[in-house]
């Protein structure tokens, strides 16, 4: 019985940790754009979007990178708030998403 009590504590407090992804809230929520990743990811396959596309979806990035290009997203701060949380997504020579990944920095 405590291990159930536990499973579903455990389960509430993971999903309270996870936010519905929707362009609007992600533009307007930067600071709760990490809690938005997973869903973001089921909700829409990134891998082989256009760079238009993506900026449709996501807004205009905080920053781009050349060579490969590389789009960075805010997601907010990271442990103790340190470090910032980013999105970083890298685009093929076809202007094609290729690798999307989270980092800290």
């Amino acid at each position: 019985m405590k291990k159930i009590v536990l499973a579903i504590t455990l389960l509430l407090i993971l999903s309270a940790c996870s936010t519905e992804f929707s362009k609007q809230s992600w533009l307007d929520n930067r600071e709760e754009r990490s809690g938005m990743v997973s869903s973001l990811l089921q909700k829409h396959e990134l891998t082989g979007m256009t760079e238009a596309e993506v900026i449709k979806l996501l807004g205009e990035p905080e920053q781009i990178k050349s060579e490969p290009t590389e789009y960075v997203y805010y997601l907010g701060r990271a442990g103790l708030g340190v470090d910032d949380l980013l999105f970083r997504l890298t685009f093929d020579e076809d202007g094609r998403l290729a690798a999307h990944e989270q980092t800290h920095d």
